[in-house]
C-alpha cells in the first residue's frame, strides 16, 4: 500500500491518535437516559442521594445470595445494594448487571437482571490466550517482521514448529 517506511510510520502515528481521540470522547460520555446511558457504579457512588427514584444500570458481584445483595465498585469505593424484583437465580461470587430503579437504603428494584457465572469468565479467558497463541503461531511460522521496511514479509518457506522454538531462526550460531 505505502512504498515509503516514514509515510508508513506516519500513518501509524495517525491511526493511533485518531483511536486515541476516540478513546477519550468514549470515557467523557455523560450518563442521558434519553439516549440509553444511565447512571452507573461512579455516579451512585460519587452521589447516591442525586439517583435515589432514577434508572440504573449497576453491575457486581454477588455477596449474598437471599436476600440478593451485590457489591458495586469505582476505583477504591464500594457499596452494597440490595436487589430486589429479580427473577433470575445468582450464586454466590457470580457477577450480574441489574437495571431498575435506585431506592433509599442502598437497595434496587430490578426490572431486568443478567447473571454471569464466574465459570464463563475462566472459559472466556481460556479460549482468548489459546485462540491468541494459535493466531501468533499462524503469523510468525509464515511471516516475518521487516524493520528495514517496517511491515511484515511473506516468508519463502514456511518455519517449523521446532523452527520457531529455536532463539533464532535465521540460522545463528550455536543451534547445531
Amino acid at each position: 500500500m505505502f512504498k515509503n517506511a516514514s509515510l508508513k510510520k506516519i500513518s501509524l502515528i495517525i491511526f493511533i491518535l485518531v483511536l486515541l481521540i476516540f478513546f477519550i470522547w468514549y470515557g467523557s460520555i455523560e450518563p442521558d437516559p434519553e439516549k440509553g446511558h444511565y447512571p452507573g457504579e461512579e455516579e451512585i457512588l460519587q452521589d447516591y442521594g442525586e439517583h435515589v427514584g432514577r434508572k440504573v444500570e449497576v453491575g457486581g458481584r454477588v455477596i449474598e445470595e437471599e436476600p440478593l445483595k451485590i457489591e458495586i465498585e469505582y476505583g477504591s469505593e464500594k457499596i452494597e445494594l440490595q436487589v430486589v424484583g429479580e427473577k433470575e437465580e445468582a450464586n454466590e461470587n457470580d457477577r450480574i448487571t441489574v437495571y431498575g430503579t435506585l431506592h433509599e437504603n442502598n437497595t434496587i428494584v430490578a426490572e431486568n437482571v443478567v447473571v454471569r457465572g464466574y465459570w464463563r469468565y475462566i472459559y472466556m479467558y481460556t479460549v482468548s490466550v489459546g485462540a491468541a497463541v494459535w493466531v501468533g503461531v499462524r503469523l510468525f511460522k509464515s511471516w516475518r517482521w521487516d524493520s528495514d521496511s517496517f511491515s511484515f514479509q511473506k516468508r519463502d518457506e514456511d518455519l517449523e514448529l521446532k523452527d520457531m522454538i529455536r532463539k533464532n531462526d535465521r540460522g545463528g550460531k550455536g543451534h547445531g
